[in-house]
Parts: structure tokens; sequence; C-alpha cells
């Protein structure tokens, strides 16, 4: 990951907290001045304004989640393996840091991403889906449609477990990964 001033990084972190907190309109530049420790000129020294911030914070996070991602391809287990390995961990990591949940959902679907692109529609988690079509695996579909399929599920039972309406066991997040493999892998004859 690129490196950034200590300074920027408190006020990328404490933005995305206090975003998951009080949202996009909730969060003025004097709260993340207090929450990062920072003076309000500073911020303005790294950022124009609140868009810039908000933007760049996307890229940040979206840079800390493609690295999870990268991290967590094992080359040496079989298809199936990786498949099912990147749905636990991607739960796990949305679970344990709602606050990057709750700001991709938010960025995503606000006047902020000019991009209109989802942020997963690249990198090696797309290229991971997009190999097990070429290779027989998945079933032979636009991969963005396997990415929404794996990603929704992902997104939807780690806002179940952030908001603990619902617990999941192990072996209740290993069923829901076996239905989803079910659905999008290639059925062998």
């Amino acid at each position: 990951m690129e490196e950034i001033s200590d300074k920027k990084k408190a006020i990328l972190e404490a933005t995305l907290e206090l975003v998951g907190e009080y949202g996009f309109h909730g969060t003025p530049m004097s709260l993340i001045a207090k929450e990062s420790g920072v003076a309000a000129g500073t911020i303005y020294h790294y950022f124009s304004g609140k868009e810039e911030l908000l933007n760049e914070l996307y890229l940040y996070i979206k840079q800390k989640l493609v690295h999870y991602v990268d991290s967590k391809i094992q080359d040496e287990l079989s298809y199936k393996e990786k498949f099912i390995r990147l749905w636990i961990d991607l739960h796990e990591f949305y679970s344990t840091h709602p606050s990057i949940l709750f700001f991709f959902e938010q960025y995503v679907n606000s006047p902020y991403n000019k991009e209109r692109s989802p942020h997963h529609f690249q990198g090696k988690f797309f290229q991971f889906l997009q190999s097990g079509i070429e290779e027989g695996q998945l079933k032979p579909v636009k991969p963005e449609i396997l990415l929404a399929l794996f990603i929704g599920a992902v997104m939807a039972s780690s806002k179940i477990r952030v908001f603990g309406s619902i617990s999941f066991s192990d072996e209740d997040l290993n069923q829901a990964v076996e239905m989803l493999w079910s659905t999008m892998a290639l059925a062998k004859k």
C-alpha cells in the first residue's frame, strides 16, 4: 500500500469512523479535525474540501480491501477451496470492520461517487472469478453477475452479523458459502 503521512492517515481513519456513526452530512470538517487530533487547517492542507476527502477515503479503504483480498488468495488451494476461503475471509473482514462496510454502501450510492463503477469490478478478485469461468469451474456468465452474487451474499451476511439480528455459527457460514458455490459452480458431468 502507498505510504501516507501519519496526519493524513489520522484524518482518513477519523473520517471513516465518524461517517460510520453520523453519515456523510452529519460529519462536519470541525468534528473530523477534533477526532483526528489535527487542526482544521491541516485537513485543508491535504484535501481541498469534504468531497475530495471522501473520495480519497474511498480510494484509501478500497486499497486496504484489495490488499486484504490479494493476501488471502492462496495458490496451493483448489479453486473451490479458494472460493470458500475468500467468502469467509471477506465476511470476517466486513464483520470486523463495520465502518468500512457502511462507508462503501453509503459512498457507492452517493453523489460523491462520480465513477459509478463498483470498486469490486477490478483487481485480483475480479480476475479470480474470470479465471473460474475460463477454467470451467464457474458458470459461463458475465463475471459481474457472479461478483454481484458473491459480494451481495458477503455484505448481507456481514450486516446481519454486525447488527446482531441473527448470529451465524461457523457451520452456518459454511452452509451459506456452500449454497453460493452450488449456485455459481458449473455442474460437473
